[in-house]
């Protein structure tokens, strides 16, 4: 990253960079305390802001470190919500960020979206209220982690890796094979997300993502292996 930034003129180097930190999507892995201060050194000595988009965080592991908590809110906005542990329809967010910044954001925000959805936000604080968040989160944690259990076994029984240590809701994994040619292949009964939608620029890849939660059927990975040994 240092390098990344350090190549570009003066007048053209980054000024935020955006983050998924904790359980990022599609990898499901989560910056190391080493790792997250070396980016908040690059940030100090470059000038830029971080977006740190913690969307998973009521799925996370206890205790992950957040840049946003180490930085204590210098250089950092923090942007969460509710809709990845509720429901998606509840689209209701919140954001810390340094007190220079709050104005600029206020005012953005109601230029661009005018009101807020008054009747999900109090849904929402009834739910924190009544500890019926923390309740169902708890609920949701459990049945993942059994998901996410049967999905490794049936994956690597089928004779796929884990690229990343599996956590939260999504799995990254290499199949063996060309992930783009493998979902062709097995688009009329199963719907696969190759690796190559998750680059920038789409380029071949032996990696694909997987839902823990909708990857639990022992056929799928039987006719994923079926398909990639006659490719």
């Amino acid at each position: 990253m240092r390098r990344l930034i350090e190549a570009q003129p003066p007048g053209e180097r980054p000024r935020l960079y955006v983050t998924v930190s904790v359980l990022h999507n599609p990898t499901g892995a989560s910056l190391g305390l080493h790792a997250a201060h070396q980016v908040l050194q690059l940030a100090q000595e470059h000038g830029f802001h971080i977006v740190e988009d913690d969307t998973y965080s009521h799925l996370a592991p206890a205790h992950s470190p957040r840049l946003a908590a180490l930085d204590a809110l210098e250089r950092t906005v923090y942007v969460s919500g509710f809709s990845k542990i509720l429901t998606p329809n509840w689209r209701v967010g919140f954001l810390a960020a340094p007190p220079a910044l709050i104005d600029r954001l206020i005012d953005t925000k109601l230029l661009s979206t005018l009101t807020t959805p008054g009747l999900t936000e109090l849904a929402l604080a009834h739910c924190l209220e009544q500890g019926a968040l923390r309740r169902h989160a708890e609920r949701v944690l459990q049945r993942l982690d059994a998901a996410r259990s049967r999905t490794v076994r049936l994956a690597e029984a089928h004779g796929c890796r884990f690229a990343a240590e599996p956590r939260g809701l999504f799995g990254w994994v290499d199949a063996g094979v060309d992930t783009e040619r493998l979902a062709h292949a097995m688009i009329d009964d199963w719907l696969l997300a190759p690796g190559s939608l998750f680059h920038a620029e789409p380029r071949p890849t032996r990696l694909m993502r997987v839902n823990f939660a909708t990857s639990q059927d022992a056929r799928f990975w039987k006719a994923l292996a079926a398909t990639r040994d006659g490719l």
